[in-house]
Parts: structure tokens; sequence; C-alpha cells
């Protein structure tokens, strides 16, 4: 009878009602919930943006949002109810938005408003109607957290979470975290329980929260998000570190053909390809098999959106470096025939506008990698944002360029400037009080294939 009484509402009551009841339902639960962390935009595009946020409880989350300074524009994400088997995070979806717009939003939780307004700003649509915008793309390196009650005595393992601050002030218009973001450690990596809470720890700073409510964050893996040291494809744990870091790195676009956390996305002119190093990592074959850490898979999904990508610069972002020879589990290079093959490819596919950004070392450097036949390929390898820094002396890297060793925490700035037919990137590599310690600059038209 409650179903039949239900069923003679209008549609737009019966979803009224519900959700009203599963708002009383959650609150009644968890009256006390509370935000974690974030919000963080996880994507923004010319029609729509992604918003994750974490809360201490099963919660009821929707997000308002409007144009700024237009009351009238006002909208309402589906609300998501999160659960403790995901940490409580969630990811809301903002599909009101459209390009070059400026927008604020707020968090409410279990009914209530939870946040202050906060803003962000959606990409021009600038295709076939203006030149490129220039635009700003911080990156940084690996991130530690001390945790009382963890960490090993007389060390001290992270530090300098102003960096967060610094960054903030460069104004950029999204971020890449090149790998090692929350930095597990042995108590850690062997359960769930201990994956999600180290990834919580690593995104409660609060010197990092007005940095992720205001700007999209991109991330892929290194070796320290992964869990025990060379882990891999074989990994007894490999579900749980992918699932783990999903709940906090939530991808723009699932590619479906491959395994693991491999992902794209582009602004303006720039096409951005995340690589994933753990998940086909084998670094330790039979004497029937050889070293792989990216995968055949995964090397043919790149060439494929390579050749399909009419962007004028195409970023390679990979938690371990791509281009430094030296012999390292820690380098594409070790599985030598795949880095090979890589080269080949891309060489063979005459790919133009490569640029390489790596992450996965203690120390920060810049490897250029000089072809005979073809452009010189680049690739930025950044070290600590607030994990110790260390130093290259174990690496022979021959193709490293003078005076862009990095030996203490920093964080890079990447430029994208000019007019449509002399666009050039810039990377400014900065200190932790945002100083600038190196430069150079890169034009478009030096990374074309030879005629």
């Amino acid at each position: 009878r409650c179903l039949q009484w239900f069923s003679t509402f209008p549609f737009f009551m019966q979803r009224a009602i519900a959700y009203f009841l599963l708002l009383l339902g959650l609150f009644t639960i968890s009256a006390q919930a509370a935000l974690v962390s974030g919000p963080m935009i996880s994507h923004i595009d010319m029609r729509e943006a992604k918003i994750w946020i974490q809360v201490d409880a099963p919660s009821l989350v929707r997000i308002a949002y409007s144009v700024v300074d237009d009351s009238d524009s006002l909208h309402w994400t589906p609300p998501v109810e999160t659960n403790n088997s995901q940490a409580n995070t969630a990811v809301l979806t903002l599909d009101k938005v459209e390009p070059g717009l400026s927008y604020s939003y707020r968090v409410e939780l279990n009914g209530e408003i939870v946040t202050s307004p906060a803003r962000f700003t959606s990409p021009a649509n600038y295709h076939g109607r203006t030149t490129p915008p220039n635009f700003k793309v911080a990156v940084g390196g690996a991130h530690y957290v001390i945790e009382e009650g963890f960490e090993p005595p007389y060390q001290i393992l992270g530090d300098g979470y102003s960096i967060f601050s610094a960054i903030a002030e460069t104004q950029p218009n999204l971020m890449i975290w090149a790998g090692n973001t929350a930095h597990l450690r042995k108590s850690d990596w062997t359960t769930q329980s201990g994956y999600l809470k180290r990834y919580a720890m690593a995104r409660s700073i609060p010197d990092l929260q007005p940095l992720l409510q205001s700007i999209p964050h991109y991330a892929t893996w290194g070796g320290q998000d992964f869990g025990a040291p060379n882990g891999g494809m074989n990994s007894a744990y490999r579900e749980i570190a992918e699932s783990s870091f999903k709940c906090y790195w939530p991808r723009p676009v699932v590619v479906s053909q491959l395994e693991g956390v491999a992902t794209q996305f582009r602004y303006a002119d720039a096409d951005f390809f995340v690589l994933d190093v753990c998940s086909y990592r084998n670094d330790t074959p039979t004497s029937s098999s050889l070293p792989q850490i990216l995968g055949k898979e995964q090397i043919e999904w790149l060439r494929q959106a390579l050749v399909q990508s009419e962007a004028t610069f195409k970023i390679i972002i990979a938690g371990a470096p791509i281009l430094n020879p030296a012999h390292s589990r820690s380098n594409l290079s070790y599985a030598e025939r795949e880095h090979t093959d890589l080269l080949q490819m891309l060489r063979d596919a005459r790919i133009a506008g490569l640029f390489f950004i790596s992450g996965g070392k203690s120390y920060g450097e810049l490897t250029r990698l000089v072809h005979a036949n073809s452009y010189n390929l680049y690739d930025l390898t950044l070290g600590p944002l607030t994990a110790n820094p260390g130093n290259n002396e174990d690496e022979l890297n021959f193709f490293r360029q003078p005076g862009s060793s990095t030996f203490e925490r920093h964080f890079a700035i990447i430029e994208f400037t000019g007019p449509e037919e002399e666009r050039s990137l810039t990377i400014r590599i900065m200190s932790i009080e945002g100083k600038e310690l190196w430069s150079r600059s890169i034009s478009a038209s030096s990374l074309q294939p030879a005629d």
C-alpha cells in the first residue's frame, strides 16, 4: 500500500521525497560528519567539471555552483552517497559548465553548506576562433607527510609544506603530480585500510587545501604509491594499490583497453598523456623473458593517441624517467628492449611537439636526448616537493643538462606562451620559497621531425 500511495505522486515529487528520506537517514546515522579534505578540482573541461571531496563518515554530498555574479544560474549536482569502503571519498560532476566562464561553488554535506565559496574558470573555446591561450602548469614530485607513531626514530622524512602556498602564488592553471604522491611505508602497504589512511594523511595538509580547490589536479603513481619496492604486475597487493590510488586521484578519462591508471587530457594546445609505470612492470623476469615497465599494450595505446593528436605540444608524464639512460630500476632504460622500442616508435611515427615529464627521483634534472636524424627530446625530472631530497651521484646520466641538477625541495612551473606560429614552453624550477633556481625555454619549432 505504501508503494501504491508513493506511485500516485508526480515523478519530480517522488524524487524529492526519496531524496528527503535518504538525507534524513544519513543525517540520523552521521549527524556529526565533517569535511576531511578538499574540495579538490580533479578535472575541468569546456562543458564539464569534476570535483573530489572526502568526509569522515558515510554522508550525502552535493555541490551548488553558479556563474560568478549571476545567482540566477545556480545549479546543483546530483547527490552522491559516500561509503567507508572508499574512505568516504566522492567525485561530483558539474555538467552545466560552459566555456570561458568563472564559477563559484560550495559543498553541501547532509543538507548543510560546509564550505566557503571557491572559484574555478573553465577553459575558453578558442578552436577556430582565436589563437591558443597562454597558460601555466605547476609540476611536483614526491610528497611525504610526517605521521606521529609511524616515523623512524631520529629521522625527519618530510617537511616544507609551505611549498604549496608558494605554488599557489604563481597562479598556475593546473597542477601535475609526477608520482609518489603519498609515500607508503611498510605499515601501510599490506592492507586496504593502510593504503587509504596514508593517502588521507597526505591529502589533509592545511597548506594544500587552497591549491586543491582552485585549479584541477592530475596525477600518476610511482613506486612509493604502489607499495613494496619493485612491485609490479605480479604483486599480491596490486588490486588494493590501484583501487586506493583511484579513490584519491580520479582520472579525467578511463582508457578502457588498458589496465591501471593511464589517462589523458587536453588543455589549450597541449595534449597530456599520463603513463602507468607500475601495472605492467616486470623487472625480475625469467631467463626466457625480458624486463618490461610500460608493457606492449600501453606503448601501442600511446602510439595511437600521439598519432591522432593535433596539439602543438604532446606532454608525456610518467612516474619514472623516460630518457635517463642510467641502468637503474627507477628508469625506463632498465627495460632496455622496451626503451629502445619506444624511442624507435616515436622516430618512426614522426611525432612533433614531444616533451616528457617524470618523477620517481630524490633529485631534479633536465635530460636532453640528442637525435642525429630527428629533433632533440627533453625529459624534465622532478625531485621531491616535501619528501627528503637526495643527490644523483649514483647515476651516470650523460644526457643531463649542465646546471639543471636540483638537490633541494622544489617544484616546476611550465609556461606555454606565444602566438600560434611561434609557441614555446618555458621551464622554471622554483625553490620552496618560490624563488627561481634555473630556467630553460624550448620553442615548438625546435620540436619538429627532420624533413
